[in-house]
């Protein structure tokens, strides 16, 4: 996919050529966290390095991005999203989350292809422009279920309307490599997901709206450790054991399901999301559920989420992989109460108080744990401002 990225530099840099066919948009959000809890560091990712722990971190969700939308014809357009923030290594860099060719036959069918965001949740495609989403950051216990959100393919969308309600019907095909850190062993596992496919279905009107995904795929990683405990698995004639939990061509799958309401000032969304992987990387499955209300500019707003383990974390196999599916418990629950405040058409402010209590051990999407925590709950205070223009 480089020549769309060089595509994506050439377009901007010629931004005065044909100023009609090109459009640029920035967005932003600048903002601070605070996690009152010592016994771990608060991060907005599950794989996330930096985080808050008993003093204000200006990082985990302060993001700058610019789209830029090119267009040939009315049929066809090109479209990137480019944003800089603190990545889950620890670096402030750019990155292209979306880039990609886009051709609207104008009758009901859209085709792109490119590096595309997927369809898992309500606020794929927009999560990085904070302006456009109620929270501050959506649920971990849904939005942090799946490792990867981009892949390198292509998409379909065939919308129609039937009366008074409109129908969507998305398709994707592709593949991914992605690397991820895991903070709590301090290694990098290289992934790789092979004939990925996916469906959305959303159906609805201007009140409600629902809708319903699903993915599928082999998923394999590899890491000098992770090798090197399988192959010493195989070594001492467990072979079952290691194959039941190596992650080599894996089916991986996801589903999801999601409602959402919007009814003169009343708002309420709620979504469910599982993830099933046939390998050491456990099962998960997570729901939240908001409410809000319009007061004008101000909308005050209630979410609880959770997620569990779908399997048990703890095994005795006396082997270095007792330790490897323990530290997959993210088991947690959230209560969130923030508030967004429009300040224009083109800004905004929120501010949340979320009560953050681990299940287990090692429960929870944390850093630095320290043994059994179970009932070590943890206040986080957040607050940012949003634009674009």
């Amino acid at each position: 996919m480089r020549f769309l990225l060089f595509l994506a530099i050439f377009l901007v840099l010629n931004l005065n050529a044909q100023e009609s066919k090109l459009s640029v948009k920035f967005f932003g959000t600048l903002g601070g966290v605070y996690n009152d809890n010592q016994k771990y560091i608060f991060t907005k990712g599950p794989h996330s390095k930096d985080g808050s722990s008993k003093k204000i971190n200006t990082y985990i969700d302060s993001v700058l991005g610019t789209q830029a939308t090119y267009k040939f014809n009315d049929s066809l357009s090109f479209i990137t999203q480019a944003i800089v923030r603190k990545n889950d290594f620890g670096d402030i860099k750019p990155s292209i989350e979306s880039s990609y060719l886009r051709y609207d036959t104008n009758e009901n069918f859209i085709f792109k292809i490119g590096r595309i965001k997927l369809p898992y949740y309500k606020n794929s495609d927009n999560n990085n422009i904070g302006y456009s989403k109620l929270m501050i950051r959506e649920p971990i216990e849904v939005y942090g279920q799946m490792p990867f959100d981009i892949y390198d393919g292509a998409e379909f969308i065939y919308s129609n309307i039937i009366n008074e309600y409109f129908y969507t019907i998305q398709g994707s095909y592709g593949q991914e490599k992605f690397d991820i850190p895991i903070q709590t062993l301090n290694e990098v596992f290289n992934n790789e997901i092979k004939e990925l496919k996916a469906i959305n279905f959303t159906f609805g009107n201007d009140i409600i709206e629902a809708r319903t995904s699903y993915l599928h795929g082999k998923i394999s990683t590899s890491n000098s450790s992770i090798d090197k405990l399988f192959l010493g698995l195989r070594q001492a004639n467990l072979n079952n054991l290691a194959s039941k939990y190596e992650m080599k061509d894996k089916k991986a799958e996801y589903f999801g399901l999601g409602l959402f309401i919007n009814y003169e000032n009343f708002i309420f969304s709620s979504e469910y999301a599982k993830r099933k992987v046939d390998s050491f990387y456990l099962g998960t499955s997570g729901y939240y559920t908001t409410f809000g209300y319009r007061f004008g500019s101000l909308i005050p707003y209630f979410t609880y989420a959770k997620v569990k383990m779908d399997k048990n974390t703890s095994i005795n196999t006396n082997t270095p992989l007792d330790n490897l599916i323990g530290i997959q418990n993210v088991a947690q629950d959230t209560k969130t109460l923030g508030f967004k405040y429009h300040i224009n058409q083109n800004m905004d402010f929120k501010f949340e108080y979320q009560r953050i209590r681990p299940k287990g051990l090692n429960g929870g999407f944390n850093l630095n744990s320290t043994g059994d925590y179970e009932n070590s709950n943890s206040n986080i205070y957040s607050f940012v401002i949003d634009f674009v223009f």
